[in-house]
């Protein structure tokens, strides 16, 4: 409380007996589930287990790096932008780089498959595994 009074009057300046009741917890913990390039730890796997990570080098360290990624443009007679075609559907590296780039700090990953093993499609099966083992 502030020692010099602008105003008139009577304060009161309360002083607590006991310590905070409530202690300071994390209220949001993310977590990412996805395919990665590599899911191992000392040789041993990371499939389907929520492993925390601090940063995106140890991402790389644990998961690898980004998918291959083909793109196709299709161009009209006049040299135009039709349309463009992606081969992958394989987020999760990009998530994770946008997520540390924008401040973030600790979260989990769960791997529930390599790239190479990925089909062209996700496979709402792999994700719903990988989440029931958050």
């Amino acid at each position: 409380m502030a020692t010099s009074y602008k105003t008139p009057g009577v304060y009161v300046e309360e002083i607590p007996k006991f310590p905070p009741s409530i202690a300071p917890v994390e209220t949001a913990i993310p977590a990412f589930v996805g395919y990665t390039e590599k899911a191992v730890r000392n040789g041993e796997t990371l499939l389907k287990k929520p492993t925390r990570i601090e940063s995106l080098a140890e991402y790389e360290e644990l998961f690898g790096g980004p998918p291959s990624q083909n793109v196709e443009v299709f161009l009209n007679g006049d040299n135009a932008f039709v349309r463009s075609q992606a081969e992958s559907m394989l987020y999760l590296f990009d998530s994770l780089r946008l997520f540390y780039a924008n401040g973030g700090g600790k979260c989990y990953i769960v791997s529930v498959g390599a790239y190479p093993s990925a089909p062209s499609g996700i496979l709402a099966a792999d994700i719903e595994a990988g989440l029931l083992e958050l």
